[in-house]
């Protein structure tokens, strides 16, 4: 993630921002990054499942604009680039609650939200536009009461397995260093591999949404001797597939390394902007033969993953 150049008006919007969101900020740090205000930063950050670096960078610039939405106070639909926001996710959850399947449920506004909300409409007797008006909403409001307890379509169908994993579709490989270039390497025996070699992960998002890539396995390189996986998770639903594939990883690198392993939900643009599974991994610094051994159980599980019944 990117920081940008913050001016002082960016910095108190931003403040302005977090307060109505119910964070404590300091008065005498207005327009100023202080200790108050990253330490709310840092709170906000962990609500989103981001990095809580305390930094306004600019996945959190974005998500602060996006929580500021609230569900009917402005017309949804299909655009581009995409409406994204709380009031997505919240209509994308109760969509899902009433059984209609919208997707992952990340606060864009997207085609599978779309046909979702186009369904639920039709159910209703309503024009089904695929456009939340005023009556759609009213309609919303008055079943979701019918929901409650219910388990959303959405974790049913992730972990059932169904419409995820694409075994004919490419495996898209994205990071900068050995590690990814090692994973591509080895999945390339068996499966057709898309490399990026980059380090834009929105990029690489859009290229595996593009491709309809069966899954994503990106990696990052980090200063701590540890190694993280993360998987899609918001503070309204998770992956249960990414999850699953997580945990497998992570039993099957630390049975061959020292290296401390751990598996975390996480919202970061490449796991939150992909439509398929996906998993990050975040490595720190490794000698050549370990790099190589770590890279061996990646493609080993990711393997078994796509191959095994679900």
């Amino acid at each position: 993630m990117t920081t940008p150049s913050l001016t002082t008006a960016d910095i108190a919007h931003a403040q302005e921002r977090l307060r109505a969101l119910g964070h404590e900020i300091a008065a005498d740090e207005v327009g100023v990054l202080g200790t108050t205000t990253q330490t709310a930063v840092a709170a906000f950050q962990s609500r989103c499942a981001l990095p809580a670096t305390g930094l306004l960078d600019r996945e959190t610039l974005e998500r602060l604009h996006e929580a500021g939405w609230q569900l009917g106070s402005r017309l949804l639909f299909v655009t581009r680039p995409a409406i994204r926001g709380d009031d997505v996710a919240v209509l994308q959850e109760k969509l899902a609650l009433l059984g209609f399947d919208p997707g992952r449920i990340d606060g864009i506004f997207g085609v599978l939200t779309e046909h979702a909300l186009s369904d639920f409409q039709g159910n209703c007797g309503l024009e089904a536009t695929g456009v939340l008006t005023r009556a759609t909403l009213n309609e919303l409001h008055r079943l979701s009461s019918r929901s409650e307890g219910r388990r959303p379509v959405t974790e049913a169908r992730d972990e059932a397995g169904l419409r995820s994993l694409h075994h004919s579709g490419t495996i898209l490989v994205h990071g900068a260093g050995a590690l990814p270039a090692l994973i591509a390497d080895g999945l390339s025996a068996a499966y057709d591999v898309t490399f990026t070699g980059s380090h834009d992960d929105r990029e690489a998002a859009n290229l595996a949404n593009d491709l309809g890539a069966a899954v994503v396995l990106a990696t990052t390189e980090q200063t701590e001797h540890q190694i993280e996986i993360h998987y899609f998770a918001s503070y309204r639903s998770r992956s249960i597939l990414g999850e699953q594939w997580a945990n497998e990883m992570a039993t099957a690198i630390t049975a061959h390394t020292d290296v401390p392993v751990s598996t975390r939900g996480m919202s970061l643009p490449i796991l939150r902007e992909t439509f398929m599974p996906a998993l990050h991994v975040a490595i720190g610094p490794l000698n050549d033969n370990a790099q190589r051994g770590v890279a061996d159980q990646i493609v080993a599980v990711t393997r078994a993953f796509l191959n095994s019944p679900r």
